[in-house]
């Protein structure tokens, strides 16, 4: 009896020394792996080294290979006492092929997600679509292992990077503005044009903060009305184009105050738009 009381205290003794073992394991790596993200989070908000969407690229992959590796090292610790580290070593090389055959998506994964990270097919922010899809995103997270884009609609989609077999990036440091127009081809196109110079010449003041610029702080390319498209191309009356390209962190809002001037211009000079005319006969055969 006192011998099977003796085996019962060892084995408490044991059992509490590696719960305490495995919490303080716990409490130090997470904390280690929150400190690292404070740091670097502060690093790149007091520097200006990269630009903002690399700095939050970096942080999202950051955040996802910390969790993992915080989550192998309290793993580790959990299964020490349990299993000889050599001999757990020593076996890798069959136990690898096994999980090999076995994982073979998320290692495929996993090298999709380093090469979309050092080849800088998108970053964090972009608008991107993926395989064809009808509607976009923007890129909410990039990991080594999925990657979440957030739709219009505000529903967050999460795709294994092995899927990605086509993306179109609509943020690759710059995004041009091509907006288009329709007038009746009743309406005096040389005044169309004039008015469309004149909006352009004041978005180019309005937008100096939009629009790109080079090396040099030249504008690569200011609103210009574009001119008139082959007047094949609609039926229903002149098509005007204004061009610009802008910084891709700025496009919505410079296309979209754009837009909203054009629409003003054109309903204060009464423009006459594009109207279609049905004729119906309403006679009944007798």
């Amino acid at each position: 009896m006192e011998i099977f009381k003796d085996l019962v205290q060892v084995e408490w003794d044991d059992f509490r020394k590696y719960i305490l073992t495995l919490a303080i394991t716990a409490v130090i790596t997470y904390g280690f792996v929150i400190f690292i993200r404070f740091s670097v989070h502060q690093f790149f908000k007091r520097t200006d080294y990269i630009d903002r969407k690399h700095e939050e690229t970096l942080e999202s992959v950051i955040k996802t290979t910390s969790n993992y590796i915080a989550f192998f090292v309290v793993l580790v610790t959990a299964i020490r006492p349990f299993i000889e580290i050599r001999e757990l070593l020593v076996a890798g090389g069959v136990l690898g092929i096994v999980i090999g055959f076995g994982a073979q998506s998320a290692i495929k994964d996993m090298l999709y997600g380093f090469f979309f990270l050092f080849e800088g097919q998108f970053r964090k922010g972009d608008f991107v679509l993926i395989n064809d899809e009808l509607d976009g995103g923007i890129v909410e997270e990039l990991g080594f292992r999925a990657l979440k884009i957030r739709k219009l609609n505000g529903m967050v989609t999460t795709i294994s990077n092995g899927e990605v077999r086509k993306v179109i990036n609509g943020n690759v440091e710059t995004r041009r503005i091509f907006e288009a127009v329709i007038v009746s081809f009743r309406q005096n196109p040389s005044e169309v044009k004039c008015l469309l110079i004149e909006l352009c010449e004041r978005l180019n003041e309005q937008h100096k903060g939009y629009l790109k610029r080079d090396r040099e702080g030249n504008v690569v390319e200011p609103y210009r009305v574009h001119g008139i498209s082959s007047l094949d191309t609609t039926p229903l009356g002149y098509k005007f184009t204004i061009v610009a390209t802008v910084t891709d962190q700025d496009y919505v809002v410079a296309v979209q105050d754009m837009k909203e001037q054009l629409a003003q211009l054109l309903f204060e000079q009464k423009i006459i738009m594009p109207e279609q005319k049905i004729f119906y006969n309403n006679e009944v055969d007798n």
